[in-house]
């Protein structure tokens, strides 16, 4: 297709020169010093300047229903409980808008953390200086700062309520770098590290991982889990983001000019194949298999893995067809392999009419498995209730974009799998919380 061949090498060109010349806008929001100060109750408007947050979401327990608001729209007096927190590391050139939509996602599961399931809080951590996805991916000085800040939110959140609080983290696209920033301890110079935080996270949860294969998961020493999702149709940010704009290092010129960042490499990236040092579980019995171990060692041969993304997880495009890669590019078609991982569409955006063809599906997703794992450490289910349906069921050969005509997502078990049982929607009716994560 001409129009990769010529558009990735320009904008990667631009983004480098942007970068080169200092074109840098904003520096990542700091956090108050950590002291005294950081104790006590909170309004929103404190959370906010201490978590050094532009948003956050609050769950609320209704008709046994989590029920998710945003930092906006609570009582500027109100008091918001940190107790149980998720950490949304945003991904590269995102917006605050845009990732509100996957924190009240998580908001709304009906999991919760084993302690106080009803509460609970997203924090978004935002990171991007731009809206460029290809500029923010070797913009190595904003996710160094950025992994400052993390450090700093979890230890604020450990000296506020101890080992009786959760803070987990979900790390999504070049936000999985600034995740494994801060747990390798490298930040701006000057900045300081908190070594003591790092062990308090809970369980961390890898998203669209920009990373290679091959790249380190410094993450044995926290509470719960790892879980790093494979999508092997995340094949744009997923195998060819690390050779065209390699999140947190400088642009490889030379496999650019080689056209290497256009051909797929199926091996190489972290999203599309998982890190090749962890083990892969790919079913709810192996969570229970090693629950019923008491083993140490198995236990913590086990604290990081691989997990897969539901096979159904395949959006559509405007003639309602599946699109099983990306091998367009996010210039034609957005790369909705890869946001559908945050229960979102093309180029993250939620109000295009594809969309609506998997809406329920990558809702779902989010709903289901990412929730589960970042609050639970584990996967319940690896299947979808929900299943995308094009609006060209029928395969008619026809230019018109039926996605105009017939947006639709119909709800509908596989075909060789009889109906799973409906999940929970009442907090009491959630699944029970499991003991298989590692010991604190």
């Amino acid at each position: 297709m001409p129009i990769r061949r010529y558009c990735v090498p320009a904008a990667l060109a631009l983004a480098s020169a942007m970068l080169a010349a200092g074109c840098a806008p904003k520096a990542v929001r700091q956090p108050r010093a950590i002291g005294a100060e950081v104790l006590g109750a909170m309004a929103p408007q404190a959370l906010r300047e201490i978590y050094a947050t532009p948003a956050f979401v609050v769950r609320d327990l209704q008709e046994g229903r989590h029920v998710a608001f945003q930092d906006t729209e609570l009582d500027p007096e109100a008091h918001v409980d940190d107790s149980n927190m998720i950490i949304y590391v945003e991904g590269s050139g995102d917006t605050v808008e845009a990732s509100r939509i996957t924190m009240r996602l998580l908001a709304e599961s009906p999991y919760g953390f084993p302690e106080r399931p009803e509460r609970l809080i997203v924090v978004l951590l935002k990171w991007s200086e731009s809206r460029d996805v290809v500029t923010e991916h070797l913009n190595r000085p904003a996710q160094l700062r950025a992994a400052a800040v993390l450090g700093a939110m979890l230890e604020i959140h450990r000296r506020r309520h101890g080992a009786a609080g959760n803070a987990s983290i979900i790390g999504f696209s070049a936000g999985t770098r600034v995740t494994q920033l801060a747990f390798l301890g490298e930040v701006p110079e000057g900045e300081k590290t908190y070594p003591d935080a790092l062990p308090h996270a809970r369980n961390i949860v890898f998203l669209g991982s920009s990373m290679c294969c091959m790249d380190g998961t410094p993450f044995a020493m926290i509470r719960g889990r790892f879980l790093s999702f494979v999508n092997p149709r995340d094949t744009h940010y997923g195998d060819r983001a690390p050779y065209a704009a390699p999140a947190g290092e400088s642009l490889r010129v030379l496999e650019v000019l080689k056209f290497e960042s256009l051909l797929r490499h199926p091996n190489f990236g972290a999203s599309v194949m998982g890190f090749r040092h962890l083990p892969t579980l790919t079913a709810a019995e192996q969570f229970d298999a090693l629950k019923a171990v008491a083993s140490p060692d198995l236990q913590q041969a086990f604290r990081m893995v691989n997990v897969p993304v539901p096979l159904g997880l395949v959006p559509y495009n405007l003639f309602g067809d599946p699109i099983p890669n990306d091998d367009a590019d996010d210039y034609l078609n957005l790369a909705p392999n890869h946001y559908t991982m945050v229960g979102r569409g093309p180029a993250g955006r939620t109000d295009t009419p594809t969309f609506n063809q998997y809406r329920a599906a990558a809702e779902e997703f989010v709903h289901e498995q990412v929730a589960s794992a970042a609050m639970r450490g584990r996967l319940y289910r690896f299947d979808l209730e929900s299943q995308p349906v094009g609006a060209n069921p029928l395969k008619i050969p026809n230019l018109l974009p039926w996605a105009f005509i017939l947006p639709r997502s119909d709800k509908q078990p596989p075909a060789d799998q009889p109906a799973p049982e409906p999940a929970p929607e009442t907090n009491e009716a959630a699944p029970e919380p499991p003991t298989d994560t590692p010991p604190d």
